[in-house]
């Protein structure tokens, strides 16, 4: 293991060097730290999240203090920070939203993906049908790695770009009815849900890494661990109330889980990744725990999972217009 404060020499060392990274999820616990994290090492940053009055504003105000706060100097030109409003419950804002970003940035050096929710609700449609939970945790987070793509590609940092979804990277297990029952539309269950949206997480982000056109992009899937954070704001308030007091009592801070998180993506910025893929095989998905070491694949991460996975979520996200055979709009 090696200190963080180490990545932060290096890449204050190569701040001239403009970088871009979009973060999903950036309002508020986990994607706010980390975006604010990127913007302190250089990176101009994205911010993707629901809109509300005055939110822009305040989002790259934010930001803005972060970059001032490490550069201790006027802010780099070259840095410019912008909020991207987006509810990505919905497919069809999802690629509205990635599709302007393609439009406006030829070239992302990094995406990171936080969006979720914590409930106990059952099978919730979302207006296109799409269950509410793995709308967020997968679907749409599948959505915008393929629609990306595109300037991912063009990315010239020197270990790679990075795509980072965090959720349950190593911690979650397999979901055994990915065949009978892959939307969950018939037995969905909490657990399902949870299983569900992390099994299919290694196995998308895994195809999309092997995929020829794809092998410069450095795809992880991590997990956060417990963090003290907003997380379970949905939840009934018989069971926030211990969560609270849980997280108040042993859970991290956002900051300190961003500093892992982060790692993987500072480390490309000046040099090769650190993680090492599991089995050590010399393509395909990262898998990284909450302390940014190396994780491990389910016992079930098989071709015909990959495959089978691999068709769902291209019927699913082909509804909303998105093509996973090049990471384009479909009109």
């Amino acid at each position: 293991f090696v200190s963080l404060s180490n990545y932060r020499i290096t890449t204050n060392e190569i701040m001239n060097t403009p970088k871009r990274a979009v973060v999903v999820g950036a309002t508020n616990g986990i994607g706010k730290a980390i975006s604010c994290r990127l913007a302190a090492d250089g990176f101009s940053v994205v911010a993707v999240g629901r809109n509300k009055e005055g939110r822009a504003d305040e989002i790259v105000k934010n930001l803005t203090e972060c970059s001032l706060a490490a550069k201790k100097s006027e802010q780099d030109a070259t840095t410019q920070h912008e909020f991207r409003p987006c509810d990505a419950f919905s497919l069809e804002q999802v690629k509205e939203c990635a599709a302007g970003i393609v439009r406006d940035h030829s070239k992302i050096d990094a995406l990171v993906m936080t969006q979720g929710m914590a409930t106990i609700q059952g099978f919730t449609p979302t207006s296109e049908g799409n269950d509410e939970k793995l709308t967020l945790h997968f679907w749409s987070r599948a959505a915008f790695a393929a629609l990306l793509l595109p300037s991912l590609r063009a990315s010239s940092m020197p270990g790679g770009p990075v795509v980072m979804t965090i959720l349950s990277g190593g911690v979650h297990s397999p979901y055994t009815k990915y065949k009978e029952d892959p939307e969950l539309r018939k037995k969905y269950s909490v657990k399902n849900a949870a299983d569900g949206a992390g099994f299919y997480s290694d196995l998308f982000f895994d195809k999309l890494a092997k995929q020829p056109s794809n092998q410069g992009i450095n795809f992880i899937h991590s997990a956060p661990g417990f963090v003290s954070s907003n997380w379970g704001t949905e939840m009934p308030f018989y069971l926030k109330a211990p969560v609270r007091f849980m997280q108040k009592l042993g859970g991290k801070s956002p900051s300190k889980c961003a500093s892992f998180m982060v790692e993987p993506i500072l480390q490309c910025a000046s040099g090769d990744i650190g993680l090492v893929r599991p089995s050590s095989t010399a393509q395909g998905l990262f898998i990284m725990n909450e302390d940014a070491t190396s994780g491990k694949l389910t016992k079930l991460h098989t071709e015909e999972a990959i495959e089978s996975v691999w068709d769902t979520a291209g019927k699913v996200l082909g509804k909303a217009g998105v093509s996973l055979d090049d990471g384009t709009c479909n009109n």
